[in-house]
């Protein structure tokens, strides 16, 4: 019997998440952003070694109260950073703790702070991996929506200076996308001002 994490099977949650992405990003304005990340759809790891990157989406459950959390990430550029925290071997199947491991290393590195500067706990909810990339899924509760908090995200600057980060936030039918780079450390979640033509 397959796992169930928030109401999917866990292998059809990847795809639902890069399908809502490839929906809710905004074109034309972002579709250069599109060519990193493209990998990510694929499972292909030729294609994977030449990017260091990660890829998250938040959503705002109004109904429920949560912000729900999905963050990608490349398996060979996550396990040698976890083995060097943990002192030990990592095998992100079988490793005793290593969902706590990987919490650890978010917590640290993947901060969401509301508008009066508190940061939000961020909850495991589950994981699901492959050859090439791992899904990580958190939530944290919230009484409010996203605009105005800030985040910081700094997942794997100690180890790639050309790492980058794109977040992608969905809350009450609006849509702020964020991109972090090597020296960006906290920024704020503003909706995306609309297109204009010139």
């Amino acid at each position: 019997m397959k796992k169930m994490i928030k109401g999917y099977k866990q292998n059809e949650i990847g795809k639902v998440f890069h399908l809502n992405i490839i929906k809710n990003l905004r074109l034309p304005y972002y579709y250069f952003l599109l060519l990193p990340f493209a990998f990510l759809l694929l499972p292909s790891s030729t294609l994977a070694h030449r990017f260091h990157t990660s890829l998250t989406r938040i959503d705002y459950n109004s109904e429920q109260k949560l912000f729900e959390i999905s963050i990608q990430l490349f398996t060979h550029d996550f396990v040698p950073i976890l083995e060097g925290k943990s002192g030990k071997r990592i095998d992100l199947e079988k490793t005793p703790d290593v969902d706590k491991f990987i919490l650890e290393y978010l917590n640290d590195n993947f901060v969401l702070t509301d508008k009066k500067g508190e940061k939000k706990n961020l909850k495991w909810v589950g994981k699901e991996s492959d050859v090439d990339s791992i899904r990580v899924y958190l939530e944290a509760t919230t009484a409010e929506n996203l605009e105005g908090y800030k985040l910081k995200n700094t997942i794997f600057f100690e180890s790639f200076p050309e790492q980058t980060n794109l977040v992608i936030c969905r809350y009450d039918g609006k849509k702020a996308d964020l991109m972090f780079k090597v020296g960006d450390k906290v920024k704020e979640i503003v909706e995306n001002k609309p297109l204009t033509d010139k």
